[in-house]
């Protein structure tokens, strides 16, 4: 989805003016399987023209559309089908988008299900172990009030009836004394591993109904992102058969203009984000393809993750997670390896080229091209 809505009215009057002979028109066609080296791709002796044409009617190529048609109905205007095609591939384009972050969310997911059921195992092993500790001091209780009440009675008048001398006496009393303070201790323990136990036992079933929410999370947003990748499937499909299915002459006006516009000079590496534009640039020329992160083939967010992973940087993976990482960029303040998030929902992304350009991967049969970086609406600008 890389053109504006109002090329449409132009590319049908470009096409008719073909079909009915009235002008010759000759395009650059370009091999989707062709890769272009920077140093031929671009002229470090040339300067940008500051004279190019802004019209848009010099790059005609996918754009969206409501205008129904499709080039499999021989009677129907051939801007329509270009227009429909456009409309197609860019849905096709924004649900790829979607998808890897569909992806990421799901991994995130499942992350989180792990964490929970180990802490929900966690909880009741602490659970177990309270619940024996509580068990063995009742135990000790018990062993105690046994050794006391043990025949009869066990206080201070007994031992004193019993004392067979005064130091026998004094020595009953202490030990009658430790035997209570014994008990006493055991008993708070007692109740203190049992109250605890219960706590414990409390967390874990907190940790467990967490675990189970987390799981059929993780469930849902698997059978949503298979639902969704199906639906994505026979999108591509109808993508592919109606391009593949272009006229010579609406092939070239699908791809559009040059892969470099006249005069264009790469600049200079003086970091990290410029070297990552100059590996991109070795790109021109490379098919599109849905999920594709490279080498030979991109998508429009893969070909961003591509050149900065060559370079020791991570990108996300979607257009929609590329535009909220990073740091926001004014359009003044626009620097070379840029990435540029175009349309309100962030469903494409290409590089700041400098001199006005973008670099991306803008469709299904249109290569890895540079354009106009205003070709298609803006929404943010992201500094990696």
């Amino acid at each position: 989805m890389t053109r504006r809505v109002r090329l449409v009215a132009l590319t049908v009057a470009a096409v008719v003016a073909l079909t009915s002979g009235a002008v010759s028109v000759s395009a650059q066609t370009v091999d989707p399987a062709q890769t272009v080296d920077p140093a031929q791709a671009v002229d470090p002796g040339q300067t940008v023209d500051p004279t190019l044409d802004d019209d848009p009617a010099q790059t005609v190529g996918p754009a969206q559309s409501t205008v129904p048609g499709g080039v499999d109905s021989p009677d129907d205007p051939p801007g329509e089908d270009l227009a429909e095609l456009a409309r197609l591939s860019g849905e096709a384009g924004a649900l790829g988008e979607e998808l890897h972050l569909a992806r990421a969310e799901l991994e995130r997911a499942n992350a989180e299900r792990d964490r929970r059921e180990r802490e929900a195992g966690l909880a009741a092993g602490l659970a177990v172990v309270a619940d024996v500790g509580a068990s063995r001091d009742q135990s000790l209780v018990d062993r105690l009030a046994t050794m006391r009440y043990r025949g009869g009675d066990t206080g201070a008048t007994r031992a004193a009836v019993l004392a067979e001398s005064p130091r026998d006496l004094v020595d009953r009393l202490g030990t009658l004394q430790r035997l209570s303070g014994t008990t006493t201790s055991a008993l708070d323990a007692s109740r203190a591993a049992s109250a605890e136990a219960a706590r414990l036992r409390g967390e874990a079933d907190i940790a467990s109904e967490v675990a189970r929410a987390s799981a059929r999370d993780a469930q849902n947003r698997a059978d949503e992102l298979d639902r969704r990748s199906d639906e994505m499937s026979v999108r591509i499909d109808e993508v592919r058969r109606r391009v593949d299915a272009l006229s010579d002459a609406q092939r070239a006006l699908w791809t559009g203009g040059p892969l470099v516009p006249p005069g264009y000079v790469a600049p200079a590496v003086d970091g990290v984000n410029s070297a990552a534009l100059n590996v991109a640039l070795t790109r021109l020329g490379a098919p599109y393809s849905w999920g594709a992160t490279g080498a030979a083939e991109f998508d429009c967010s893969g070909l961003m993750v591509w050149a900065y992973s060559q370079e020791g940087k991570t990108l996300p993976r979607s257009s929609q997670a590329q535009a909220v990482s990073g740091a926001p960029v004014a359009m003044a303040d626009i620097q070379p390896g840029d990435l540029v998030i175009y349309y309100p929902g962030a469903t494409h992304v290409g590089m700041y080229a400098g001199d006005g350009l973008v670099l991306h991967a803008p469709t299904y049969g249109v290569p890895v091209k540079l354009e106009k970086v205003d070709a298609m609406p803006i929404s943010g600008i992201r500094r990696y």
